[in-house]
């Protein structure tokens, strides 16, 4: 299951400690997730190939439980990210192209285009993992519902935020696009929350007195 085993393999073999919400520590060995990612994927090669047996006899039935097979592989591929230490090939990136990249998924998402409104400085760069924090993007993205079929549009704004040197991004998200709320959905935000913390940025949300949640994601500007 190569995409169950993706993210955990550009680790250091000295393993990782990493802090909870309680403040405790959680130590993470690279080989023992090494280990659990060959496992997992040994075992779900052997589960897609029964499917397409079952497939010969029993199609409505093999097609429900390979959407069930799916949804587990997935939900199990956000656990190894959450709980794997990760490496970044960092690079600088400006801030205009993260906030279309942001924009992007966003869009992929809604089914609509998304409006941006820019306020940096001529230079403003970041310096981050563009891979990473893509798949992070679209994490965030997830959380939104298709809204291709109304006349409901987003506007995301970026500006630098002093005195932190921050960049600043923010979308205010109408309730009608917010998906409904699963523990899947949950762990795809407490991944992306993880990846933006990787790169020194936070990522916050709050209701607008409009309704609205507020989603308020920085980044830490280099120039």
């Amino acid at each position: 299951m190569e995409s169950v085993a993706r993210g955990i393999s550009h680790t250091d073999s000295a393993g990782s400690e990493s802090p909870d919400a309680d403040g405790q520590i959680v130590i993470v060995r690279p080989q023992v997730v090494d280990t659990v990612g060959h496992v997992l994927g040994n075992l779900f090669q052997r589960i897609y190939h029964l499917i397409d047996q079952v497939r010969k006899v029993e199609a409505t039935a093999t097609v429900q439980l390979e959407d069930s097979t799916r949804q587990l592989e997935d939900f199990l591929q956000l656990a190894l990210d959450y709980f794997s230490p990760l490496s970044l090939s960092l690079q600088y990136v400006p801030g205009t192209e993260v906030a279309q990249s942001l924009a992007r998924q966003l869009s992929d998402a809604v089914g609509c285009p998304v409006k941006i409104d820019i306020k940096l400085p001529v230079d403003g760069r970041l310096l981050v993992d563009p891979g990473l924090l893509t798949r992070g993007f679209g994490l965030l993205a997830a959380q939104l519902r298709d809204a291709s079929q109304t006349d409901t549009g987003l506007e995301l704004k970026a500006m630098a935020r002093e005195p932190r040197r921050a960049l600043l991004f923010s979308i205010a998200i109408p309730p009608q696009l917010l998906a409904a709320r699963t523990s899947q959905l949950e762990m795809r935000w407490a991944v992306a929350e993880k990846f933006l913390e990787m790169h020194g940025g936070t990522i916050q949300q709050t209701t607008t007195g409009t309704g609205e949640l507020l989603w308020e994601i920085a980044l830490p500007l280099q120039s």
